[in-house]
């Protein structure tokens, strides 16, 4: 991962592709598959209920950039920004945050969206929407989660992905296993959508060593948590 002194560029952006310094690609005109990563999970995907491609799309700083604007009745204009979060404390992991906003044309709109992950099945731990995590297993997962930890159930050498909405954001988590998968969305933008009304979510993900899962993932929660609110996109 490299270090925020480190001068190399976040995001090299070839046609459509974009590919991260930290390993991990993304097709920017299929954004519900997210970053993926070389062992075939995927990180940050936006499922915008209907497939587009990005219209403007860039590179601005650390920054990833891109607008959708689906053919749907819903006329939402999404942009998007994939950035790298640099958490020295996090140690040896990968980590990027995604923010989200979304306006209309219409006088009313549905906003709902999903920013999604699709990763190798695990032990899953929750936390709850506060500045220090605090890691809990359980039979359910409450309403009230904020970050899910996924933990390899065996072999130590294995990763462990963190994917956290920012605390002051309203969401909903939700989890779906099957054939040794975990599908995870966090649900923005549950109210409806006027016209000319700005809606902004942030979204954490990231993957590192399984051993001491929850040292580093509790390292850039808590980042996370305590980071300025974004002024534009």
């Amino acid at each position: 991962m490299p270090s925020p002194e480190s001068t190399a560029p976040a995001w090299s952006l070839v046609d459509r592709i974009a590919t991260a310094a930290a390993g991990g690609r993304l097709d920017l005109d299929a954004p519900a598959r997210g970053i993926m990563l070389p062992a075939g999970d995927a990180l940050l995907g936006v499922d915008l209920r209907t497939p587009c491609r990005a219209g403007d799309h860039w590179v601005r700083g650390d920054d990833l950039i891109a607008i959708y604007e689906p053919a749907d009745p819903r006329r939402l204009r999404a942009t998007a920004l994939w950035r790298p979060l640099h958490v020295p404390a996090a140690g040896d992991c990968h980590a990027w945050e995604l923010t989200l906003s979304a306006q209309t044309a219409v006088v009313h709109s549905d906003a709902a969206l999903a920013v999604t992950a699709d990763v190798a099945d695990g032990d899953l731990r929750w936390s709850g929407a506060t500045a220090n995590a605090n890691w809990t297993s359980g039979a359910e997962l409450p309403t009230d989660a904020a970050g899910l930890l996924i933990r390899p159930r065996t072999a130590a050498a294995a990763p462990a992905f963190l994917f956290a909405a920012h605390p002051a954001d309203a969401r909903r988590l939700l989890v779906r296993r099957a054939a040794g998968r975990m599908a995870v969305a966090c649900w923005l933008f549950s109210s409806a959508l006027e016209k000319g009304v700005l809606l902004r979510g942030r979204v954490l993900a990231a993957v590192g060593p399984g051993e001491n899962a929850e040292a580093w993932a509790t390292a850039l929660v808590t980042a996370f948590a305590a980071s300025p609110p974004p002024l534009t996109a």
